[in-house]
C-alpha cells in the first residue's frame, strides 16, 4: 500500500476538531490503495484542479453549517493545517531516515493544487516529493514508494530496476514494503511521536510564556495532542492498527495475509465511522480522560 493518510476529529468546546480520516500505514496491505487524489499526472510545476476546487467549495459550505462537521472558525484550519503538516513529516523524515522514497505530501483531502518539482538524479531527494494541498480539512497523506504501484507505472519500470540494482537488500531498497517490521513500525508512530513532542514542548512551555503567547498555542498544543490520541487507536488503517500489525510480524516472524489485512480495513472503517459520526460520545469520553490527566 501506498498511502499514510491521518485521522483527527473533535472534543467539547469552542475548537471542534473535525476528523481526519483514514490512517492507512505504509506496508499493509501492500497493495495500492484507491486513487484518492485523481493522480494520474506526471507533469513538473503547478497543477490546479478548478472542478475539485468547486465542489469541495459546495460541500465545505453544506458541511459548515449548523449541525455540520466543520468549524466556522477559520482560526481552527490554521492550526489544524500546522498540526497535519507535523504528523505528516513525522511520517516523510522517519521514513526518509531509513531510506525510503517518498512520492507526496498532502494536507487536506480533495485535491485542488499541487506542485512537482524538476525530478534529480537522487531518488530520496526532497525535490522529487510532490506537495499537494486539498479543500476539505480531513486530514492529510503521505505518499510512499511502494514496489507494487511502481510495476504498474511503466515510466518508472526502468528507473526502478535500476535502483533495485544499486542496493544490498531492505535497508537500500526505496520501497516501502521492503522494510523490516520495526522500521515500518517506527515510520507508522512518526507521526503520533511527532505530535506528542509538540504538545509536550509546548505543555512545557505553557507556565513560563506570556498569558498572550500562551493563548495563541494552546489551540496547537490541544489539537497536537488529540491527534496523536486519535492516531494511537488500534483501529486499522490508523496508525495505531498498523502499528499493531508491525508488531504481529515482528514477534511472529509472518506478515498478515493480505486477505486479513482487507478485512481489518474495512472493520476499521467501520469503527471510523462509528466513531466520528454516529456516536462521537463514545470519542468524547476517551479523549475527555486523556484531557483530565493532563488539564
Amino acid at each position: 500500500m501506498t498511502e499514510n493518510e491521518i485521522n483527527h476529529h473533535s472534543f467539547e468546546g469552542d475548537y471542534v476538531p473535525n476528523a481526519e480520516m483514514n490512517e492507512q500505514e505504509p506496508g499493509y496491505p501492500m497493495e495500492p490503495t484507491p486513487d484518492l487524489n485523481n493522480d494520474e499526472e506526471s507533469e513538473e510545476g503547478f497543477t490546479f484542479r478548478w472542478a475539485s476546487l468547486l465542489w469541495g467549495a459546495a460541500i465545505f459550505f453544506i458541511l459548515s453549517q449548523e449541525g455540520g462537521i466543520f468549524s466556522s472558525d477559520w482560526r481552527f484550519y490554521i492550526y489544524l493545517a500546522v498540526v497535519v503538516i507535523i504528523h505528516e513529516l513525522g511520517h516523510v523524515i522517519i521514513g526518509k531516515s531509513f531510506k525510503c522514497h517518498i512520492k507526496e505530501f498532502q494536507v487536506f483531502f480533495l485535491q485542488f493544487i499541487s506542485y512537482k518539482p524538476k525530478e534529480v538524479a537522487e531518488g530520496s531527494s526532497w525535490r522529487n516529493i510532490k506537495w499537494s494541498l486539498g479543500v476539505l480539512p480531513l486530514g492529510g497523506v503521505t505518499v510512499f514508494k511502494s514496489r507494487k504501484s511502481n510495476v504498474e507505472e511503466e515510466t518508472e519500470d526502468v528507473d526502478d530496476m535500476e535502483i533495485m540494482d544499486e542496493v544490498d537488500g531492505p535497508n537500500d531498497s526505496p520501497y516501502i514494503e521492503d522494510k523490516p517490521a520495526w522500521q515500518r513500525l517506527l515510520i507508522s508512530a512518526g507521526g503520533v511521536l511527532f505530535n506528542l513532542a509538540t504538545f509536550t514542548i509546548l505543555y512545557i512551555a505553557a507556565p513560563i510564556m506570556s498569558f498572550e503567547c500562551a493563548d495563541f498555542f494552546r489551540p496547537l498544543m490541544i489539537l497536537s495532542l488529540i491527534l496523536a490520541v486519535l492516531n494511537i487507536l488500534p483501529i486499522y488503517p490508523l496508525d495505531g492498527g498498523a502499528i499493531v500489525f508491525a508488531l504481529y510480524e515482528i514477534i511472529t516472524g509472518n506478515k498478515p495475509s493480505q486477505t486479513f489485512t482487507n478485512i481489518c480495513g474495512w472493520i476499521g472503517f467501520i469503527f471510523i465511522i462509528l466513531f466520528f459520526w454516529i456516536f462521537p460520545e463514545w470519542l468524547g469520553g476517551i479523549l475527555e480522560s486523556v484531557f483530565k490527566m493532563f488539564f
